[in-house]
């Protein structure tokens, strides 16, 4: 394979993994906002409501929201895996061939580090918009529907589920990136040695 063809190909590919994760990206903005719209909708349907039917609406109102910030949560989660599998394999990429070096200016780690805030992710950002939309779902549907005086702590075990759970795909992911290196530094070490 000549040089030109080579590049193409690598070109090619590189750009390949960049638009499935920005696929993934836009996939979940794009669930939020239907969600957003969704549940903008029935708060504004719950406005309109009689006091008297208000307790069976919000109960189904506050249901139907949580299931569908329940929904959201574990689709984000899901598309958590096709996104850092193609963001890795991109960057591997980047660092093993010299030729793309025209194409990676936006994955340097300079750049990360000046816009990147290092203690919470967008990722996170959208996992824990749908906790907070469950949580209020809960007080939601307990709270106007009088059907419990412990709203507040019910209100809660959406936040310590989420988190927990949010927590446990974090380590595996990073568990993930670790065996992506070791791999990657395995192969490296078989190339170098004769």
């Amino acid at each position: 394979m000549d040089k030109k063809t080579r590049h193409e190909l690598l070109k090619s590919v590189y750009e390949q993994h960049w638009l499935h994760a920005r696929h993934v990206e836009n996939e979940r903005l794009w669930f939020t906002n239907i969600f957003g719209m969704i549940v903008a909708g029935l708060l504004a349907f719950l406005s309109t409501v009689e006091t008297t039917d208000l307790p069976l609406f919000a109960k189904l109102a506050g249901s139907f929201i949580f299931i569908l910030s329940i929904l959201g949560y574990f689709l984000c989660l899901t598309w958590r895996a096709p996104f850092v599998e193609h963001t890795t394999l991109a960057r591997q990429m980047a660092e093993q061939y010299p030729e793309l070096k025209d194409y990676v200016a936006y994955t340097r780690p300079e750049t990360y580090r000046i816009i990147k805030v290092s203690w919470i992710t967008a990722h996170q950002l959208f996992l824990y918009f749908y906790i907070v939309i469950a949580m209020f779902a809960v007080v939601l549907a307990i709270s106007l529907a009088e059907a419990c005086l412990y709203w507040h702590i019910a209100s809660a075990v959406p936040l310590c589920a989420g988190v927990a759970i949010e927590r446990y795909y974090q380590r595996r992911e990073n568990k993930y990136r670790k065996e992506m290196e070791k791999k990657e530094e395995k192969r490296n070490g078989e190339k170098d040695s004769p």
